[in-house]
Formats: structure tokens, sequence, C-alpha cells
């Protein structure tokens, strides 16, 4: 009669090796043996829409290093003032049915807020670059575009 730690050996060690062979492997989403894929770059450009709702479309939008973002103003009007840090835009004064391009140059977050309406804000996440993670796929860091 066979110990219960010679049938474990038997029967656990071959299992453990193919689920470890079935997970291992590529760094790819399809299973290839190539390496992870390179960081993707933000968008250089992103629209966001100052609503008649008083609120910002989407209200945290992620862009590259010199990247532009396009405030689209509808019929009621907003202003767009940014947080006093380094690097930040010119504010908008208040604009409506109209389009007014900004351009940012730093990394860093910058915060703006409707003068004319409590409560609306938003940001810009100034990013170079997303991160991918991980074996068998990719990950990507929350706030940027991945692929």
């Amino acid at each position: 009669m066979r110990t219960p730690w010679k049938l474990l050996r038997r029967v656990v060690a071959p299992t453990a090796l193919v689920a470890l062979a079935a997970c291992g492997g590529g760094g790819g989403s399809n299973g290839s043996t190539g390496p992870n894929p390179q960081p993707t770059p933000s968008p250089n450009q992103v629209t966001v829409k100052a609503t008649t709702a008083n609120a910002f479309s989407p209200a945290t939008t992620t862009v590259a290093p010199g990247g532009k973002v396009e405030f689209e103003f509808e019929s009621t009007q907003h202003t767009v003032t940014f947080s006093a840090v380094n690097g930040a835009p010119a504010d908008i004064p208040a604009t409506a049915s109209a389009t007014v391009e900004r351009s940012f140059a730093t990394a860093g977050t910058y915060n703006y807020h409707c003068t004319i309406h409590p409560g609306m804000a938003g940001s810009v996440v100034v990013a170079a670059t997303t991160t991918s993670t991980g074996t068998g796929g990719t990950g990507c860091t929350s706030g940027y575009t991945c692929q």
C-alpha cells in the first residue's frame, strides 16, 4: 500500500507543473512569447466640453507633454480658471458658443474651475506615457490611455 505522501507527490507535482506551464510564457495578450508591449503615448489633443448643465465633460482628461486641450463652450457662459501652479496655461475669460485651445508643456496636474458656477471643476493630467506591466497581457495605470 502506498503512503499518502507518495500518492500526493505523484498526483500533485505533475498537476502543478502543467498548471504553471499553462500560465507562463508570453508577454503579449495573445499568448505570444515576445516582450511586453512598449508604453503608449497619451493623446496629443482632447476636447473638454463646458456644458449648459454647468459641468466640464470629461471632468478629468490626460494629454502628453506639449498636448492641447480644446475647451468647447456651449451656449451658456463659463470661465476656465487654472489653479496657480508652474506650467499652467492662461485662464479663459467668460466664453459661450466658441472653442478655445490651451497647450500643456509640462508634466503635472492642472486643476481648473468656472468662476461663474460654483462646483464646476475639472483637471488636466499631463503625463508622458502609460504603464504596461506583467506577463500574459498588459495592464494600465488608472487615468492613462491604454491599448
